[in-house]
């Protein structure tokens, strides 16, 4: 144990005193988690709308207003005629267009159907989809009051129309915000780049610059070496969770409802998996260019079949198989059940065990590998 403990001293002096080491642990993953929990998100706010009112009636003014005011929508009023508004798609100037046609308030008020046109940009199909939500929505309401007043003026139809009246609850995130359900997948990200990445461009560094064959000659065996490796970039990694943990509960407000202690448990068995991905990495390639291309390939694979992005349901079965060897999926999945909803071990131990076997095979293969070249 103490020739590993001298080697991991070593590591950790080798880090502390390279400080463009230390901005690149510390300093540009809070950057990224500054700038990336602001960016991403599914929320849609000021969308722009174009309305087309061909009817200018009282009821198309009071429908336009309803648009207005909400944060949805910035609404852009244009004087068109039929056709005009897929001119203002096609140019990009509006991403959304609603055509109120001619007669639309004289046939609500004869209680006739009328139909209102909505087209949308469809080039972005997240964006499409949230926006037509967000109209079907106000029209409901729009269509809800104006039933509400005409059975205000028929005592008949107050006796007649029943209205269900929906009692929505959001659980866990009672407030629906999207930078809660992304900060847990961002740390996520930033623990995989810091643990795996640099874990391999270290051992190759050394490899090319002749210092880890020294090694190898010495008394250590090649377990001895991979332990004091990897154990500097775990310690390393727990620090980096637990800075952008702070920064993401102080910063954007995140809660943590879970349990801490048991999210550390969680968080070594994904460290220990990502680092044993590091090794294997380094075992793969001879230089610093190759282990960063190969880093990258595992990285970018991980983060889009994680469901960060998209929901792994949604994906072909074909590639649902491919995502259950990807450690990167369970441990978004174990942050955002302890975040939000302070799940325990009763419900993660699914999680846990995969993110285990996972772990275990990489680490062997790792092991293995590395032994192998280190007798070659």
């Amino acid at each position: 144990m103490k020739k590993i403990l001298n080697l991991v001293i070593k590591e950790l002096r080798q880090v502390v005193r390279d400080p463009n080491m230390l901005r690149v642990i510390f300093v540009v993953p809070m950057i990224q988690l500054l700038i990336l929990g602001h960016a991403i998100t599914t929320d849609i706010k000021n969308l722009d709308i174009l309305i087309c009112d061909q009817d200018n009636s009282a009821i198309s003014r009071s429908l336009i207003e309803q648009f207005s005011h909400t944060d949805y929508f910035i609404v852009q009023q244009q004087p068109c005629r039929a056709g005009e508004a897929e001119r203002f798609l096609f140019r990009g100037e509006t991403v959304l267009a609603l055509v109120i046609p001619e007669y639309f308030g004289r046939d609500l008020e004869a209680r006739d159907s009328p139909e209102i046109q909505i087209l949308l940009d469809g080039q972005n199909s997240n964006t499409a989809a949230v926006a037509m939500g967000y109209c079907n929505r106000i029209l409901l309401e729009f269509m809800r009051d104006r039933m509400a007043r005409d059975t205000g003026r028929d005592p008949r139809l107050v006796r007649s129309v029943r209205f269900i009246e929906p009692v929505s609850r959001a659980w866990y995130n009672p407030e629906l915000k999207s930078v809660y359900y992304m900060i847990p997948g961002i740390i996520s990200i930033l623990l995989t780049i810091i643990t795996m990445l640099l874990t391999g461009m270290a051992i190759v560094k050394e490899r090319e610059i002749g210092t880890l064959d020294q090694l190898l000659v010495t008394p250590l065996s090649a377990w001895q070496i991979i332990a004091g490796k990897t154990l500097p970039f775990a310690l390393l990694g727990f620090l980096e969770m637990g800075f952008a943990m702070t920064f993401g509960v102080l910063w954007f407000k995140v809660p943590i409802v879970g349990s801490l202690p048991l999210l550390a448990v969680l968080a070594a068995v994904f460290i220990f998996t990502t680092l044993g991905l590091g090794i294997f990495i380094s075992t793969l390639v001879d230089t610093q260019q190759q282990a960063l291309f190969i880093a990258w390939f595992f990285l970018v694979s991980f983060i889009l079949l994680s469901g960060f992005f998209y929901p792994i349901a949604n994906m072909p079965d074909w590639v649902q198989i491919i995502t259950l060897a990807n450690p990167l999926r369970y441990f978004i999945e174990i942050l955002r059940e302890l975040f939000l909803k302070g799940a325990g071990l009763t419900v993660l131990w699914p999680e846990l065990l995969s993110l285990l076997a996972i772990g275990l095979t990489i680490f062997t293969l790792a092991t293995v590998r590395f032994s192998r070249r280190a007798a070659a």
